[in-house]
């Protein structure tokens, strides 16, 4: 089975090293370093990814900006977006709920945890998507019983 894809946006190298490192086994993982970077790779690749792990604070477009634009756009439909940041002020989280984020973790982060709640959100992903495509066939199918 293709292993689901997960697109990392944060400006620090290392954060990006690490969550990838912890990631890269169970999942195909690609990197941005900032929110316009991000905004580009899913611009051309949406369909490719199934999870956004996206940091609030970066230069050129930080967090909620990409946000903003995922919601603008409506991808946030088949992608899932969780904020990975430093910046767990109440105000940034509820703005980050509300522009859309399925999820927020705070850094320093426990790798535990966060590889649960990514595993969790993907899993939900997977279940969504599939009931989706069951309902599309069978709506499908009433189309051809009533024609």
């Amino acid at each position: 089975m293709e292993k689901q894809k997960i697109l990392i946006a944060d400006d620090s190298e290392m954060n990006r090293a690490l969550l990838a490192e912890i990631l890269k086994e169970q999942y195909d993982v690609a990197e941005a370093e900032n929110g316009a970077e991000a905004i580009s790779l899913l611009s051309k690749q949406r369909a490719d990814f199934s999870l956004l792990l996206l940091d609030i604070v970066m230069p050129e477009m930080d967090g909620l900006e990409v946000l903003a634009c995922i919601n603008k756009y409506h991808w946030n439909d088949t992608l899932a977006v969780i904020m990975i940041s430093a910046d767990d002020s109440p105000a940034n989280i509820k703005r980050a709920y509300d522009l859309g984020a399925f999820d927020y973790i705070s850094r320093p982060f426990d790798l535990t945890i966060v590889q649960r709640r990514i595993s969790n959100t993907m899993f939900l992903y997977a279940r969504q998507q599939r009931l989706e495509k069951i309902i599309a066939e069978q709506l499908q199918e009433q189309k051809k019983i009533m024609s």
